[in-house]
């Protein structure tokens, strides 16, 4: 069985990650210097989100979005599962196709400091 069955599941869990996160201190003082556009693109269930940081803030969309990402991942719902929850080596994911990368890896690593501080966020909550 597939850890999400739909796109309302996705949206819900990650989604609601991604709303949570927005409340810490930490990650708001990340947000300040990161100016960029990630669209994570999800396969079982399909569904896309987009994540917009610019100036201190940053806006989540569930669906379709008219943004252009300057990065954007590949991934099925249960990878993604994996890689929120901390439970997936990244790197290995991307060499082995796991997670498609397209855009420039100097913007993916700029997400680093927000995806740590969401691993850890969703670890607690667990």
């Amino acid at each position: 069985m597939r850890q999400f069955e739909t796109p309302h599941q996705l949206y819900t869990e990650i989604g609601g990650l991604f709303e949570r996160i927005a409340t810490k201190p930490e990650v708001q003082e990340t947000l300040k210097s990161l100016r960029l556009c990630v669209r994570f693109s999800y396969t079982e269930p399909d569904a896309t989100m987009t994540l917009s940081a610019a100036d201190g803030a940053y806006t989540v969309v569930c669906g379709h979005c008219d943004a252009m990402p300057d990065v954007e991942l590949t991934m099925t719902g249960d990878v993604a599962h994996r890689f929120w929850m901390g439970e997936l080596n990244v790197m290995e994911a991307i060499t082995k196709r796991d997670i498609g990368v397209n855009g420039s890896l100097g913007k993916i690593m700029r997400l680093t400091p927000l995806i740590k501080l969401a691993i850890r966020s969703n670890r607690e909550r667990a």
